[in-house]
């Protein structure tokens, strides 16, 4: 969720609604300015609920620091590349775009302030926030589509040992229903 936002226009962001549209994601060569550009896949788009806590620290984020608008190209439809004004909610101290070489420095420090491994890096959150999800009941279909996964089994694949008490639920399911009928 949060390198969601990092990459988002304020046009991205719904504040009353709490969410916020993934359509297009900062990407940047080695030697070249960061640019906008297509997904991953198709069902990498796709709407993200943003928690009260977050939409919260994001609209104080943006009293605090308004959406810098930048020029930057646009290739997010390859046929169609176009250089156009985004208002970005995270820049740089210089008004650029976010983007991993020019974050790293300060993502490095609050890792080790708030004492994760290091090497921690925003794909920690990425899965963080699913086995966050797993952890308190949500289904595969919910992680699935939170984190922008073409199929369940990919969110199976990946976070199959995160429902480790899957199997004790299912025969504690059964047991209490067909325990009660035969009482």
């Amino acid at each position: 969720m949060l390198a969601d936002l990092v990459r988002s226009e304020l046009d991205d962001v719904d504040l009353d609604a709490e969410e916020v549209r993934v359509v297009r994601q900062m990407k940047r060569m080695v030697g070249a300015p960061a640019y906008l550009g297509e997904l991953k896949s198709r069902s990498s788009r796709r709407t993200v609920e943003l928690p009260d806590i977050v939409a919260d620290a994001l609209r104080d984020h943006i009293a605090t620091y308004p959406p810098a608008v930048v020029e930057i190209e646009d290739r997010t439809d390859p046929r169609n590349v176009v250089v156009r004004p985004a208002r970005l909610l995270f820049v740089t101290g210089n008004g650029l775009p976010l983007h991993r070489s020019n974050w790293s420095t300060v993502w490095r420090s609050a890792v080790r302030r708030a004492r994760l491994p290091q090497g921690f890096g925003l794909h920690g959150l990425r899965h963080y926030f699913a086995t966050l999800l797993i952890h308190n009941g949500a289904s595969v279909k919910t992680v699935q589509l939170a984190l922008g996964h073409s199929s369940p089994m990919i969110t199976l694949n990946t976070y199959a040992h995160e429902w480790p008490d899957a199997l004790d639920r299912t025969r504690m399911l059964v047991d209490t229903a067909l325990g009660a009928a035969l009482r």
